[in-house]
This record gives structure tokens, sequence and C-alpha cells, in this order.
């Protein structure tokens, strides 16, 4: 295959991106061009570039976080000509739990040099007004958009990171925001119906099953049905809240009757109070009062390079 690109964040998983690809591209037994990212959506940018400078087959491998992943899959979503790999090099790596990845220098190499294949994959929408954000893992309002920027905004995790215990900062915020938060309401506008959910402790948006670093919050979610699934966690006591999260590693949280789920091609929702928001884990918005936020599916939005050991 010509024309193979890797993008690199040697800043991701706290320098474990640095790590594997002085590790990997020491064994690479192909030619290859390689860039570094500098800042925040720069990989999408320099996927891009890439994808509309030429109409010839493009492989465009990752090296990075579902941060990274999530970018150069929003710069290259619609160019049929090109396919993403990626090598999962960040900490939560929820990307890498679903979608097919090269785990080994000796998967990579054979995946160039023989029969490579490709999977067409889905990617969901969030439409706020004229604004889209593009969903790769999940998105959502809430609780856990509430941590997770806390968490991103926190001195705390850079800190942390430095002795490798970054992922304290996470639970440190998750207890505060359990004991602190304020839940909301929304309606849930569908082609026959409303529904009101009062007492609310967040939404989330699915493409894929995983969150948080391994958390299987949507079970029935599959990356390439057309499909997006809504999980709602609703009417719950705090410390059951608390509970429930320990269930979710295991997808066992669905039997919960305050844990609802739907699927659908699309969802609108009208929030009733301003609540953080998030896509794929970065902050999107403070959602505004009676706004409509919508979910839809774009099918077959962009290509996913397979490698035989694994199915989707």
């Amino acid at each position: 295959m010509n024309n193979i690109v890797f993008i690199v964040n040697e800043h991701a998983g706290n320098g474990r991106g640095k790590k594997i690809w002085m590790k990997w591209k020491e064994a690479i037994t192909f030619p290859y061009t390689f860039v570094l990212t500098e800042r925040s959506g720069h990989a999408t940018e320099i996927a891009r570039g890439y994808a509309t400078s030429s109409k010839d087959e493009l492989l465009i491998i990752a090296v990075g976080g579902d941060g990274t992943v999530h970018e150069i899959i929003v710069g290259v979503t619609g160019y049929n000509h090109v396919r993403v790999g990626v090598i999962s090099a960040g900490s939560g790596n929820d990307f890498g739990r679903t979608f097919s990845v090269f785990k080994t220098t000796e998967q990579l190499n054979k995946y160039v040099h023989s029969n490579y294949e490709s999977v067409k994959m889905d990617l969901a929408l969030l439409t706020i007004g004229h604004d889209s954000y593009p969903v790769v893992n999940n998105a959502g309002f809430g609780f856990d958009a509430k941590v997770a920027y806390s968490v991103n905004h926190s001195t705390w995790k850079k800190r942390l990171n430095t002795v490798g215990l970054g992922k304290l900062t996470y639970i440190i915020y998750l207890i505060k925001e359990l004991f602190t938060f304020k839940r909301f309401s929304f309606t849930l506008h569908t082609e026959d119906k409303m529904v009101t959910y009062d007492d609310v402790w967040f939404i989330v948006v699915c493409n894929q099953p995983y969150f948080g670093g391994g958390m299987k919050i949507s079970p029935l979610s599959k990356p390439n049905d057309q499909l997006i699934e809504m999980t709602v966690v609703y009417k719950l006591a705090r410390w059951k809240l608390l509970f429930i999260f320990s269930t979710v590693f295991f997808g066992k949280h669905t039997k919960y009757k305050e844990v609802i789920q739907f699927q659908a091609k699309n969802y609108t929702i009208s929030m009733h109070d301003k609540v953080y928001g998030h896509v794929d884990g970065e902050f999107s918005c403070i959602t505004e009062e009676n706004h409509s936020y919508i979910f839809t599916v774009i099918s077959k939005a962009w290509n996913l390079a397979k490698h035989i050991e694994k199915g989707v």
C-alpha cells in the first residue's frame, strides 16, 4: 500500500504516545510519513490536509488516545479513499475496546504487506443550533460531563500524572460531584410522543458500548448498525449512583429500573436546565434552557482499517 501517514500525539497517555511511537517505528517494514501533533485540533487539520491533497488510496494511522482518534476521524469523514488505523496510546482507550486496532507491529506489517481490509463505520452527530459535533464513541449531558470537565481542568490531574496516579483525579471529582451535583430535567421528542424525565443524573448517547475508561455503559451499541443508543439514569439516590457505577464495568447496570435505554436513528431533546455537555469526553457546551439538542446517525461515514484478528 502506498501513501501511509502516521499522526502521532507524543503527549497522549502522559507521554505514552511518544514511548510507543519510538518503539514501533523501529520495527516498521514499509515506507511511511509521520507528523507530530502540536495542539488540540491539529490532528484534524493534518488528516484533512492529506485526505484532500490526494485522490489515491491513503492509510492514516493514529498513535494516541481517544482524543487523537476522534480528531483524525473527523478530519477524514466522507473521504472514501482514506482508511484509518489506530495504535492505542492513551489512558482510557475506549475506542480500542470495540474497534479493531493494531496491538503489535507484526499485525501492522502484515496488514500493509498483505490483503488488507476495511469496514465502513457510522458516526453520530450532535447538532446544537448552527453548530455540529461529530461523535465517534459517545456524547451526553449531566453528571459524567461535569466530572470530565472538572478533571480536565484540574491542576491535580497534572500533578498526579507525574507519579502515574492521574486516574485518582477522576475518583476525587466523581465523589465530589456525587454530593454536589444538581439533577436536571429534559424532554425527549420522538416521532410519536414526547416524554419528560425529571431528577436526571445524566444522559449519554452511544455509538459503541464503552466510556470513561472501560465502563460498559451501552452494551447493545454497535458502531456500524446505523443506530445510536441513549441511556438515561434518573430518580436515583446519591448512594445508589455510586453503587451502580461499580456495576457499569460489567454492563450489569441495565437491570435497575432507574436506568433506561432506547435505540433509534435520531433523538431530539429539550433541556430544561443548564447542564454540562461532552463529546467523546471533551467539553462541548453548557446547555440552555428549552433549547433543542439533536442526535443523528451518519451511516458509513468513514473507513476503519481492520486486521483479521478482530471482528469490528
